[in-house]
Parts: C-alpha cells; sequence; structure tokens
C-alpha cells in the first residue's frame, strides 16, 4: 500500500497543484511539506503535529483524513525518534493557532494610547480657543444628543449597535467538509488570520473597509449584511475588498 506522503503527492499531482499552492493553502512551510511526501518522518516534529499537518493537507486537496491518519498510525510504529528539545521550535499545526475571540477583536495598546492623546490636545485646543474668543466658543454636543439633532439613532445601554448607511456586517463561513485560510483585515486592523475548518464562521462589523483574503475562496462563504459576495479568483493569493461606501 502506497504510503502517507506518497499518496499526498499523488493526489496533488493529479489535481495540478504545487508545493507552493500547498504552502499558500495551509500556511506548513515547504521544507514539512517535503518531509512529509518523502516519508522523513525523521525531520518532522512530534506525531501529534504530523497529524494536524495531515488533516489539513488532506482537508486542502478535498480528500478523506482518515485513511491517512490509519496508514500514519502503522507507520509512525516503525519510526525512531531522538528527543530533542527542538522540537518546540518547529510548526505547530496551524489549528492550534486559532487566536481566542477577545484577541481577534482586541484594539493594539499604540492604537487606544494614541487616540488619547489625540483627543486630549483636541480637548487643549477647544479650551484654548474659547479663552482666546472670550469664551463665545460653543462645545461640541455629547454623542447622545448630537445623535438626536442628525437624525441618527442612539442606542441605549446593552443594545446592540444599529447597522447605518456606512455600515454593514461581514460573515466569513468555512463549508461544510472544507478548510481555508483566511486573514481578515477590518478598519485597518487585523481582525482574524487563521484556518477555518468546516461550519467555522467568523462575524465583523465594518464601518469604513475589510479586506479578505483566502487561500482556497471555493471553500468560504462571505456575505455582506446577509447578501452574499465573491473573493475574486486570480492571484498568488485571491484577495477581496469591500467599502462601507459602496
Amino acid at each position: 500500500m502506497p504510503s502517507v506522503g506518497e499518496m499526498l503527492a499523488a493526489e496533488r499531482r493529479r489535481q495540478g497543484k504545487s508545493v507552493n499552492d500547498v504552502v499558500d493553502g495551509t500556511k506548513i512551510r515547504s521544507r514539512l511539506i517535503d518531509a512529509l511526501e518523502g516519508d522523513h518522518y525523521d525531520r518532522l516534529p512530534s506525531p501529534a503535529y504530523v497529524k494536524g499537518y495531515i488533516q489539513s493537507y488532506a482537508r486542502f486537496l478535498e480528500i478523506p483524513v482518515e485513511p491517512l491518519l490509519d496508514q500514519y498510525r502503522l507507520e509512525a510504529t516503525n519510526v525512531e525518534r531522538p528527543a530533542s528539545p527542538t522540537d518546540r521550535y518547529l510548526d505547530i499545526p496551524h489549528e492550534t493557532l486559532v487566536p481566542s475571540k477577545e484577541r481577534q477583536h482586541a484594539i493594539p495598546r499604540k492604537v487606544w494610547v494614541a487616540t488619547a492623546a489625540v483627543l486630549i490636545v483636541v480637548v487643549l485646543l477647544i479650551c484654548g480657543l474659547t479663552w482666546l474668543f472670550g469664551g463665545n466658543a460653543t462645545p461640541p454636543l455629547p454623542a447622545s444628543t448630537k445623535g438626536v439633532s442628525s437624525g441618527e439613532v442612539t442606542a441605549s445601554p446593552g443594545a446592540e449597535p444599529t447597522t447605518t448607511g456606512t455600515t454593514f456586517k461581514l460573515r466569513i463561513t468555512a463549508m461544510k467538509g472544507s478548510a481555508s485560510w483566511v486573514h481578515v483585515v477590518v478598519d485597518g486592523l487585523t481582525g482574524y488570520e487563521g484556518t477555518l475548518q468546516g461550519g467555522d464562521s467568523r462575524e465583523f462589523l465594518v464601518t469604513g473597509t475589510a479586506v479578505v483574503k483566502a487561500g482556497k475562496p471555493s471553500a468560504l462563504t462571505v456575505t455582506r449584511d446577509g447578501v452574499t459576495v465573491k473573493i475574486p479568483s486570480g492571484g498568488k493569493t485571491p484577495q477581496l475588498t469591500l467599502s462601507a461606501t459602496k
């Protein structure tokens, strides 16, 4: 029976894909792909990591995973792997690198520090103008009253934000039985980067621009306010750009 590496390499060639295509779609380094296809298990990290590579590779090629894992278990029993602390520096399967929801939407410390500094400068500038012109300057309206005068809806405490003409909801879902690497930038900040497995989804509220890059667009469903949009094909990494003004 062919080895795991031989089956993966044969299917990759049958589909007309290169090793670089696999690297782009799974984010596994090329040297590890070469070692896996060549059955050089002594060049790979511990079996737990190798199983993750096999799963990611199989899902990228859209072939059954279990027969490959069963064959790997048979092959791995005959492999002598010297214990080495360098294993911890090797690539961990990408599925384990998906950040938590809190980290996905966390604002970097430098951003909010810079924002606070700008607000302080604006307040000082307004105070200075008020003093300079004899106190006739009118301070800006609070957010709660400004919404009433401009016709905007002001959200009550605990209520979800209301979608306006310059805001939309972006949702990305991996189709069942498929997987794809995804990189999402929302309003200039990274909202998500990782591999979405079948059935997984991520949702974002976009007020400006969203950029979606995907290793395998055909494995994803992308919607804007519930309306399906397609990621254009072509290029090394397909990319979709959505603007709140369009």
